[in-house]
């Protein structure tokens, strides 16, 4: 059954040595690794120097690296950077070479990234360390989100691997950062890209270029499903933005609008057709201050009671050990979409699923045993509810 997750489903865990080996089958050739970034929204930030020890690759589905419970889930090392990247050098489709190496043809099903938390650091414009809640001091195995085996073929691929800082590095309401990694890894071969220009009015009422603005794709999986968001972007200095290496499919693009403007349209279409680039440009209105009684935009921050509460994803199937994130979506009676309240989280067996932490309107789930198991978000007196099935 298909995963649909935020972006990544990942595991935290320590680095234990698995036995690494060749995977795939006969054949091989160059298989390039290179790394990318979905951006921070940290406007005092310089850097996000991450560490990275190494990368492997697994046939096998078992992101826990057991031999003993999938025979197939042995690991091979694709890239051994041992090397320091700022995350923030890599966005608008910037890649960077993590490594190569000669890769057994075949499908690979898991990721592994090795981090050194020790030497990773987040530091302010000013050169001053912004403290980082680590889950561990030196070494952390990190699984990205593999929606699809990546093929490699008998001449070799390139995979890339899709950090997305925004959401991994999140404020713990202390002048620090909880670290809640969000990966996802790719075939390059198997992706097109999605790019255009944000504007909003002047005061004057002419289009003008708005930068910082935070754009997203988010997959459309069908009529009654809910989509997930799978890579995002900053517009730059003169409007434009590029979100790159993005599965075939149909998608939905949206924005959040820095002060003064606001995006009303909800989202816009796009279609990703491979090693195609689709043009989406999006237009925002001008925050006036108060109620919209136009229709035409404007309003200000989004207020009143909770009326509504939906669960992103609202189902997902996951393997025992893999941690995954859920966000709780609340809606006022006006259908819009409210923020900075406080959300309580529920599990039906937590012998079977824990919740790992949880952020605001956001939680990370731990899979403890196999079953199905219900999750329910509460706020102001309103729920919603979502399923977690464990294999």
């Amino acid at each position: 059954m298909r995963r649909l997750v935020m972006a990544a489903a990942l595991l935290i865990g320590s680095a234990t040595a698995c036995s690494d080996g060749s995977t795939g089958g006969p054949g091989s050739g160059r298989t390039q690794v290179l790394l990318t970034d979905d951006p921070f929204s940290g406007g005092d930030i310089a850097r996000v120097d991450l560490y990275i020890a190494r990368i492997q690759a697994s046939a096998g589905l078992d992101t826990l690296g057991s031999d003993s419970l999938s025979p197939s889930a042995s690991w091979v090392t694709i890239a051994e950077p041992q090397k320091t990247f700022n995350l923030l050098d890599l966005q608008q489709g910037t890649t960077a070479l993590a490594g190569e190496v000669d890769l057994p043809a075949g499908q690979y099903r898991a990721i592994r990234v090795t981090i050194n938390t020790g030497l990773s650091h987040v530091v302010r414009l000013n050169g001053t360390d912004v403290m980082v809640q680590w889950p561990v001091q030196g070494e952390l195995a990190l699984y990205a989100y593999v929606e699809n085996a990546l093929e490699v073929p008998a001449g070799g691929a390139q995979i890339v691997i899709d950090f997305d800082v925004n959401r991994t590095f999140v404020d713990n309401g202390s002048g620090g950062l909880w670290f809640i990694p969000w990966i996802r890894a790719v075939n390059s071969a198997e992706t097109g890209s999605v790019a255009g220009t944000v504007k909003g009015p002047s005061i004057e009422g002419d289009p003008v270029p708005v930068a910082g603005a935070y754009v997203m794709a988010i997959t459309s999986p069908g009529p009654g499903a809910m989509g997930a968001i799978t890579a995002s972007t900053r517009t730059d200095a003169d409007g434009h933005y590029v979100i790159g290496y993005l599965r075939e499919g149909d998608y939905s693009i949206t924005v959040q609008a820095p002060e003064p403007f606001v995006f009303n349209t909800g989202t816009v279409p796009a279609t990703i057709a491979v090693g195609q680039r689709t043009t989406v440009n999006l237009s925002l209105t001008r925050d006036t201050g108060g109620v919209d009684t136009t229709g035409t935009g404007g309003g200000g921050t989004p207020t009143g009671p909770v009326a509504s509460v939906t669960l992103q994803p609202s189902t997902q199937t996951v393997s025992v050990g893999d941690s995954v994130p859920v966000m709780a979506m609340l809606k006022n009676a006006q259908d819009e979409m409210l923020s900075g309240r406080a959300v309580t989280w529920a599990i039906s067996d937590s012998t079977k699923l824990s919740v790992f932490g949880s952020y605001g309107n956001w939680a990370v789930l731990r899979a403890l045993h196999s079953g199905t198991v219900t999750i329910t978000a509460t706020s102001e007196g309103k729920s919603g509810t979502g399923t977690v099935t464990i294999r």
